[in-house]
């Protein structure tokens, strides 16, 4: 029962956790594994005729290990499962913010569902780092898939719309819906000088003028 803990020692029981995390099994199912192995090593134990106190000894030694084992075995298998889960997060976050440049000088972002702060913050950052990587004149920004919009996401929008001018682009708020409208006017939001459209047709046809070119009917 001679062992010795050192760091190949520890090297092998994250390879335990990492399997554990790679293929999804739960750790219930290890913690079971354990108990299994601790119902047959104390029977082994009784089997032979060992004193009381060697006994109690090498039962509190193995206790011990198994302890130092699963500590490490959860550790690691967390540690994956929340890198694991933030890369999701971060990938959701990109799908969810997909800022596009339609067309030179022209960017676009059609936001669906709820704004809070921290998607508020991500859209901010993606919609300044496009502006700075295309060096658009003019961001479009549809909200009318966005469900409710109350004080705190009016207070959002505002400052993207800021942030983007001050990048020297500016911003165009479309999808404003009449129920929209109503609520800004009664919560009595000051949207200042942003620039808004009931449709993103609208937007599109305002930003397209604003960089000279010009949508015509093509003759059929």
């Amino acid at each position: 029962m001679s062992g010795s803990i050192d760091d190949e020692y520890i090297s092998m029981r994250r390879k335990v956790g990492e399997a554990h995390a790679r293929i999804g099994l739960p750790l219930n199912t290890y913690f079971a594994g354990m108990n299994m192995f601790m119902e047959l090593f104390g029977k082994c134990m009784r089997d032979h005729d060992m004193a009381d106190d060697a006994r109690s000894r090498m039962e509190e030694s193995v206790t011990k290990l198994l302890h130092l084992d699963t500590a490490v075995v959860v550790e690691t298998y967390n540690h994956l499962v929340e890198e694991t889960l933030t890369a999701q997060a971060k990938s959701l976050m990109e799908m969810s913010t997909p800022v596009t440049q339609i067309w030179s000088g022209i960017l676009l972002l059609p936001i669906v569902g709820i704004i809070d702060s921290k998607r508020a913050r991500d859209i901010m950052n993606a919609t300044l780092a496009k502006i700075g990587e295309t060096q658009a004149r003019i961001f479009i920004l549809d909200i009318s898939g966005v469900g409710v919009v109350d004080t705190a996401v009016a207070n959002h929008l505002i400052k993207i719309t800021r942030a983007t001018r001050l990048m020297g682009c500016d911003c165009t708020i479309s999808g404003v819906s009449p129920s929209i409208a109503q609520t800004i006017v009664d919560l009595g939001i000051d949207v200042g000088r942003i620039k808004t459209t009931s449709t993103m047709k609208d937007a599109l046809a305002d930003a397209f003028h604003r960089v000279g070119m010009e949508i015509t009917r093509v003759a059929e």
